[in-house]
């Protein structure tokens, strides 16, 4: 009766405790937070932080979602959560200055009303009558109003980025101001492009380059004539893009800019396959012997380095798989010329690059530095150790693809691509420079020398900036969603930030994409092609030329006309497709052997991912209940003794 008592008793005061050890948690650490994610990804980096720290006025934050409509959606669901939960870190941490209002936008009502007028999407649900808002509309007390007009599940990863962005531009009274010169056969800033409107003035004219919107969306852009004479001082860093042919004034113009404590973020290329010539029919050799080099030659000797004119850097270990069609056999190829950067061929001690985690270039140049420099050089990426150089011209005259990946030599050399020069420097043009005039004169407020330390960015790669090597347009619904695809343009803004003293995004912006490729797989896939192309394309030469003697004999004719062909030339017929025969059936025994050291790896993944792991859990039951029950059976022996 005792022990019925005390057991009742203990049972009655667990639950006593257990419920109080609930409430006091509940209400002192309800605001703790333990994250074991790998990357954190559910704990607000430094940079978000300090950014809702730095807010001197209060935000308000409207989450429309609308819950009952997504109820048939789980996955919506758990992500909206996780929006809705990330959304209150902010507001915890704001102490006050950020106010967070969740809104369920019923059908046909004033909530409905407010959210399409701040841009919010509507999207249709298979099966539901009403529309599935999911999206954040911010204001300020200046009626400053940003948006995120639906949460895409497939860009979490660039989630906390998108918030503190958006929270950033509602904060940021006193935007960098950006000045850009870009030569005008890229077209970089669209034709006819009216800034007022944010778009092009005709629907025939090209489109500003996507990269021109990130700028504009962060700072105030300034797109300036690249035969301009003086570069305003008030400009917090300027970026020139493709400098090709500028005229001396416009060059002196960006030295003198440099010297007098300008930042400078510069685009030169051996041969950008962004600058596309005008088809000539009168003369189409005119767009073989085109230009598509860029180059500051002179300002960079006088800053301690050069761009090697006549070589573009081939990469086997970083190669981009392209389709060139037919001649790639209608099959993607590691192209060697396109490289995508790891994040361990990035500098990790700058703060530009150190939590990017790759970079995509095209045709790129190489950078070296010069004895004697008086600045320091900082590499910021560069190609990895077993990149060779390749003369632009075997790419400009008649590119072979094919013929680069199975002629690929690996060095032992890295390459930069990237670099940094800070330090003092002197003028390149002591005497100043020509005028409209034709006379040498000297401007006023000529420089001989910097300053103070310059700080110059140079990247011997133009195309990094173009869409296709950063970002993938799709269409959700009529409107356009990016999705990032590498950190080209992250490297850009985080450099602008970085030279410009405003930090605050770097390192927010640095986490997006976490993919992890499988290094293992790649490394053997990049083996067994390194084996098996050449003698996939020697095959393929033998089974061409073989198919084309055919060819030949049959249109050949008898001496009598009577017979299309002789005895001697069917029986050498026969033997050639005999032939054919043969080397098309070693052809399909070389492209299978492409493929079997990567299938018998999967195997391998899949026994120790889906097998091995079961088997060791069993193996354990077994020993432990095997430990068990010898346990018990010394314990019944030894009771018995």
């Amino acid at each position: 009766m005792n022990k019925q008592l005390l057991s009742t008793t203990g049972l009655v005061l667990a639950v006593i405790l257990f419920l109080s050890f609930n409430i006091v948690t509940n209400g002192n650490l309800k605001s703790a937070r333990v994250d074991l994610t790998e990357d954190k990804l559910y704990t607000l980096s430094d940079g978000t932080l300090n950014i809702i720290e730095s807010l001197k006025e209060p935000i308000a934050l409207r989450f429309y979602y609308s819950d009952q409509v997504a109820q048939e959606l789980p996955s919506l669901k758990s992500y909206a959560q996780r929006v809705q939960e990330l959304l209150e870190e902010y507001q915890r941490a704001s102490d006050g200055m950020i106010e967070l209002i969740v809104i369920n936008p019923d059908p046909f009502s004033d909530n409905e009303q407010r959210a399409k007028q701040y841009g919010l999407q509507g999207v249709p649900i298979e099966g539901e009558t009403d529309p599935l808002y999911f999206g954040l509309a911010g204001s300020n007390l200046l009626d400053g109003v940003e948006s995120i007009s639906f949460f895409q599940p497939e860009k979490e990863d660039v989630l906390e980025y998108e918030l503190t962005k958006l929270v950033y531009k509602l904060s940021s009274s006193n935007k960098k101001s950006v000045a850009v010169i870009a030569a005008s056969e890229l077209e970089i800033n669209g034709q006819d492009y009216d800034p007022l409107k944010g778009d092009i003035l005709s629907d025939d004219g090209a489109r500003p380059w996507a990269f021109m919107s990130e700028l504009r969306q962060l700072f105030n852009v300034v797109f300036l004539p690249n035969d301009i004479r003086r570069i305003p001082s008030s400009m917090d860093v300027l970026i020139v893009i493709h400098p090709k042919e500028f005229a001396d004034t416009t060059l002196y113009a960006i030295e003198q800019y440099v010297l007098r404590g300008g930042k400078l973020i510069t685009f030169v290329d051996p041969y950008s396959e962004s600058d596309i010539p005008e088809k000539d029919p009168e003369n189409p050799m005119a767009a073989m012997v085109y230009s598509r080099s860029s180059n500051m030659a002179e300002l960079f000797k006088v800053w301690g380095f050069e761009r090697a004119s006549a070589d573009v850097v081939a990469d086997r270990k970083t190669a981009i798989k392209v389709d060139f069609g037919a001649r790639t056999g209608n099959k993607p190829i590691d192209y060697v010329l396109w490289h995508a950067i790891p994040s361990d061929q990035l500098n990790s001690e700058q703060a530009i690059t150190s939590q990017l985690k790759k970079i995509e270039v095209a045709t790129a140049g190489y950078f070296k530095v010069l004895d004697g420099a008086t600045t320091q050089i900082t590499p910021l990426f560069s190609s990895s150790n077993e990149a060779m150089l390749v003369d632009k011209r075997v790419v400009q005259f008649r590119n072979d693809p094919l013929g680069l990946l199975t002629k690929y030599q690996p060095g032992t050399l890295s390459y930069p691509i990237a670099l940094r020069a800070n330090g003092a420097a002197k003028t390149a043009f002591p005497n100043g420079v020509v005028g409209t005039d034709g006379k040498m004169t000297k401007p006023s407020g000529h420089l001989i020398e910097s300053k103070q330390d310059i700080d110059v960015i140079a990247i011997a790669d133009v195309d990094m900036l173009k869409e296709r090597f950063w970002v993938q347009l799709q269409d959700f619904y009529g409107e356009q969603i990016a999705y990032s695809t590498s950190n080209n343009i992250d490297f850009l803004i985080n450099a602008i930030d970085e030279m410009s003293g405003n930090n605050g995004l770097i390192s927010v912006r640095s986490r997006a994409g976490f993919s992890r490729p499988f290094d293992r797989v790649l490394a053997l896939q990049r083996e067994a092609e390194k084996r098996y192309r050449t003698q996939e394309r020697e095959l393929q030469k033998t089974l061409d030329e073989t198919k084309q003697l055919i060819a030949r004999m049959q249109v050949e004719r008898s001496g009598s006309g009577e017979e299309l062909l002789n005895s001697e030339q069917q029986q050498e017929i026969a033997e050639h497709q005999t032939m054919v025969h043969k080397t098309q059936q070693k052809l399909r025994e070389v492209q299978g052997n492409l493929r079997k050291d990567i299938d018998a790896l999967d195997t391998q993944m899949k026994f120790f991912n889906i097998g091995l792991v079961p088997l060791i859990v069993a193996l354990l039951a077994v020993i432990t209940g095997w430990m068990r029950i010898r346990k018990r059976t010394q314990g019944r022996t030894s009771s018995n003794t």
